[in-house]
């Protein structure tokens, strides 16, 4: 228990000792003080009890009982007549002071014991000594109760505080101390005061190394010529009074809200015991987040590199768009697809066949003349054929279809024309023979050099289409797809640019990442450890700390006020020595005198008697004779 707490609460049954009460209105108030004697040993041989009734209601006749013996009235005339333990006053409106001797044992034992220079000896052995002096007075309550606290039997005894004092000479006795009190020293001699509690610590279930509350008392001297005056002791069980609880009640309210701070304390290392995990959990986060963020760095600033060496590759790409593969294919598919329609081979072929018509005309009278004189060996000569040839050649160079051919082509085109305007002639002369002669011959060579022409100029318009489309598809394949292979390039690298623009802000914004993840990792672990920290700390502080609070609140403390409920209760019963009617209260104190130890003692001052005079105005005085 927690030493300030508990000295409060001792210190609150110190409150009223020696002191006097305010009591409820009764029919009548019994104060009793009780005289006992003891040798110097502690042990009683006689106890005289002095007894006041205060007649606050002005009773003409008081009823009282008592188990005293030799019973004298000490102040006043009032007559009393007695049977057995009941005592009859004719008070006429006047208190009652009586007294008488008692039988009965005293609720405090006593107990002393001598020491000279640590060891113990007898008051007779020590009387008269030089020393190191120490005197201890135990004070044994006798008092017991068995009480039901929470349940559970407890023992607990009627609270009393004992006051001794005494006094001592200071010409024989020098560094004057005592325990659990103050030391008076006037010049001449020196006043001892001490203060005990017998019981209390076992009522309150307090142990030594708790709180000490004695229940003897220590005097300790150096001393020449030892000697020691009487050692009186005041004791009373009124040692709280009403107003003194009222802390209890202010404990009634911190009991009901202790749980409350129990629960609230659970919950809050509940709570850091959560956020540990949490911190934790992020911990490891931030761990992860910085190696990831660390892969996307290095990753973007690979993709940047890459990018770079990409867009100056593209820019620096001076090859053909297509390939001679590609481009062959490209004219081959030209080639075949430029084929001329019916209308258009036979629109080249008539024109052609005019021409060449045209240009035979004037060689017609010739070719009948030759034909003529052949029509015979029908055959023709070498000349004739020569002949045939040139006038053939010589038609042809006249169409502008021809004209147009290249000059494989024109080769082509006229020896193929030779040959077939030869043939023909040689056909016609054998077929015609002398018949047709001159005529036929210029038919013949007329409607051959057309025929021909026709032919020749459909066949070579065609070869002449295929090789111009081939030429045409190449050549426009390969421009279109130069340009656009410029205009793409132009544009993929701008767009490569932008792309390198954008990967580089990327890149830019994963270091900066990088670099605060690292930081937030490192947050992050001191979070965790302050977490971890402070999970350690709010366990403490709960376990052993608020725990120990609640628990001492709600264990030893409740205790200790249920006992000192109780001991109130014990005070408040313990109101009489003698005998007490239950429909009055009483109080009562103790004042034990011990004998001295000096040379000049004899028998008969051993045997000194206590004798009251009891003035009107209620005061006691004692004197010895």
């Amino acid at each position: 228990m927690n030493r300030k707490i508990r000295s409060k609460i001792v210190a609150s049954t110190l409150l009223c000792t020696m002191c006097a009460y305010t009591l409820p209105v009764f029919a009548y108030m019994k104060d009793e003080t009780v005289y006992s004697k003891m040798n110097s040993k502690g042990q009683n041989y006689r106890t005289i009890v002095s007894t006041q009734i205060e007649n606050s209601e002005k009773l003409k006749v008081i009823n009282d009982i008592t188990d005293l013996l030799n019973i004298e009235n000490t102040n006043g005339e009032e007559k009393f007549t007695q049977d057995g333990d009941s005592l009859v006053w004719k008070a006429d409106e006047k208190d009652i002071y009586y007294q008488g001797e008692s039988q009965k044992d005293l609720p405090i034992e006593c107990k002393v014991k001598y020491e000279l220079d640590g060891n113990e000896v007898t008051p007779d052995e020590i009387l008269g000594k030089t020393g190191h002096v120490k005197v201890t007075v135990e004070y044994i309550n006798k008092e017991e109760h068995i009480v039901n606290i929470e349940g559970k039997e407890q023992k607990l005894y009627t609270p009393f505080v004992a006051v001794c004092g005494s006094i001592l000479q200071n010409d024989t006795n020098k560094n004057i101390e005592i325990s659990n009190g103050k030391v008076i020293n006037d010049g001449s001699k020196t006043f001892v005061i001490g203060i005990a509690m017998p019981g209390l610590k076992e009522s309150l279930g307090i142990n030594k190394d708790e709180l000490e509350i004695p229940s003897s008392i220590e005097i300790t001297m150096d001393a020449s010529d030892f000697e020691l005056g009487s050692i009186i002791t005041f004791v009373t069980p009124k040692v709280i009074e009403e107003n003194d609880f009222e802390f209890l009640d202010k404990l009634d309210e911190i009991y009901n809200q202790v749980n409350t701070l129990e629960d609230a304390s659970n919950q809050i290392q509940e709570g850091s015991v959560n956020l540990a995990k949490g911190t934790n959990q992020l911990a490891l986060g931030t761990t992860e987040l910085k190696e990831g963020s660390n892969v996307a760095y290095k990753g973007a600033k690979q993709i940047e590199t890459e990018i770079s060496k990409a867009t100056k590759q593209l820019a620096n790409d001076k090859s053909e768009a297509l390939d001679s593969k590609m481009l062959n294919a490209i004219g081959e598919q030209a080639k075949q697809s430029a084929n001329l329609s019916d209308t258009q081979k036979a629109q080249i072929g008539s024109q052609a066949q005019n021409s060449a018509v045209q240009s035979i005309q004037s060689q017609k009278a010739a070719i009948g003349q030759k034909a003529e004189s052949k029509v015979e060996n029908l055959t023709l000569t070498q000349a004739e054929k020569q002949e045939i040839a040139k006038n053939v050649e010589a038609s042809l160079k006249l169409n502008d279809t021809y004209k147009a051919l290249s000059e494989a082509e024109k080769a082509v085109v006229l020896q193929f024309a030779k040959s077939s305007a030869i043939s023909a002639a040689e056909s016609t002369a054998k077929e015609t023979a002398k018949q047709v002669a001159n005529k036929t011959a210029q038919t013949v060579a007329e409607e051959v050099v057309g025929s021909m022409a026709n032919d020749v100029a459909q066949l070579v318009a065609q070869n002449v289409a295929g090789q111009i489309a081939q030429i045409t598809a190449t050549t426009t394949a390969k421009q279109v797809a130069n340009e656009v292979k410029s205009q793409a390039q132009n544009k993929v690298i701008e767009q490569m640019q932008t792309l390198q623009n954008g990967v580089n802000q990327l890149t830019n914004g994963l270091c900066t990442l990088n670099e605060g993840t690292n930081s937030l990792e490192s947050g992050a672990d001191e979070l965790n450890a302050g977490a971890k920290t402070l999970v350690d700390g709010i366990k403490t502080f709960n376990e052993e700390g608020i725990k120990k609070i609640c628990n001492y609140i709600n264990g030893d403390l409740k205790d200790v006020t249920d006992r000192i409920e109780k001991l109130k209760e014990l005070s408040k019963q313990y109101n009489n020595f003698t005998m007490l009617n239950g429909e009055n209260d009483g109080n009562v104190k103790f004042i034990m005198i011990m004998d001295s130890i000096k040379k000049q003692e004899d028998e008969d001052s051993k045997k000194e008697e206590i004798i009251l005079d009891n003035k009107k105005d209620g005061k006691q005085k004692e004197s010895t004779k």
